[in-house]
């Protein structure tokens, strides 16, 4: 299984739109290696998990075909992971040679309402005939393109339940943990029961090292080890699982170099825009 991490910022992206903080002032000053981009990840050039507005972006930066892909699985209605506009563009004259005529959506009630919301005005028909959307709820299990696919509830905002999603396939699971706070207990119970060992954790690590690590919707290098240690404690992962931390906010100061030291000495790896983690 090959992850793609097209995206690994917070809502506001690195250096953050419209922010003149000293993080972000230096980030402009070396734009080629510190950007980061709204959070987006790519699963085997076959499966999408959120949809930003930054996509066309990573499309263009990362030679991803969108049209080739056929599921997309979204955590929320966040605007950072789910442009739902710019899917009136997949069809008519905005697009020929598509190589998948159907994508499928998979989100919660919100995340639909959003969908529906964002294309009313300019959807036509013939291109609504290829969007497929399914309304999906916590510990809901599916397959797609030959994954098996459970979707896990997030600690995220109390207007919705945002959605984590555990993905197999051929012997190899990615547990996907954006956005979300420390899972409760029963997160844990249930994987463990389902017997899913996963290869690959990529955690929310919005907050990185700083002073306020927590902030009960988003994790930080604190929460992560210790969601790391109730993993190991419910036998949910292997000896040898990988774990990536993403999804930084530009207040944590995520300049590549550092986060990779910081990470690396917990024994993480720091995603950036491009990594690609095979497992």
């Amino acid at each position: 299984m090959k992850i793609t991490y097209l995206g690994t910022a917070a809502a506001e992206g690195f250096p953050a739109v419209f922010c003149n903080c000293s993080h972000c002032l230096a980030a402009r000053r070396a734009l080629a290696y510190e950007r980061r981009t709204r959070s987006q990840a790519l699963i085997d050039d076959a499966l999408l998990v959120d949809f930003p507005p930054d996509s066309y972006l990573h499309a263009l930066a990362f030679g991803v075909d969108l049209s080739a892909v056929a599921t997309l699985l979204v955590t929320h209605s966040h605007t950072d992971h789910f442009y739902a506009q710019e899917f009136v563009n997949r069809g008519y004259k905005f697009a020929s040679g598509i190589k998948r005529p159907v994508l499928d959506i998979y989100g919660n009630a919100e995340v639909r309402s959003v969908f529906e919301e964002g294309t009313r005005r300019e959807l036509r028909a013939e291109v609504a005939a290829g969007l497929r959307f399914h309304t999906i709820a916590p510990y809901a299990s599916f397959c797609a393109e030959g994954y098996e696919i459970v979707a896990l509830p997030a600690a995220h905002t109390p207007k919705e339940q945002a959605l984590l999603y555990a993905v197999s396939r051929g012997g190899k699971t990615l547990l996907y943990m954006n956005d979300t706070g420390l899972p409760k207990e029963e997160f844990y119970v249930f994987l463990a029961e389902r017997g899913i060992r996963a290869d690959l954790v990529s955690l929310d690590c919005t907050q990185a090292d700083g002073p306020k690590s927590s902030s009960g919707r988003h994790m930080g290098f604190v929460e992560n080890e210790l969601v790391r240690d109730t993993l190991h404690r419910y036998a949910i992962v292997r000896e040898n699982t990988k774990y990536v931390v993403t999804h930084f906010s530009h207040n944590s100061a995520p300049f590549r170099d550092r986060l990779a030291s910081e990470a690396k000495a917990r024994g993480f790896v720091a995603a950036y825009d491009g990594l690609t983690v095979e497992v």
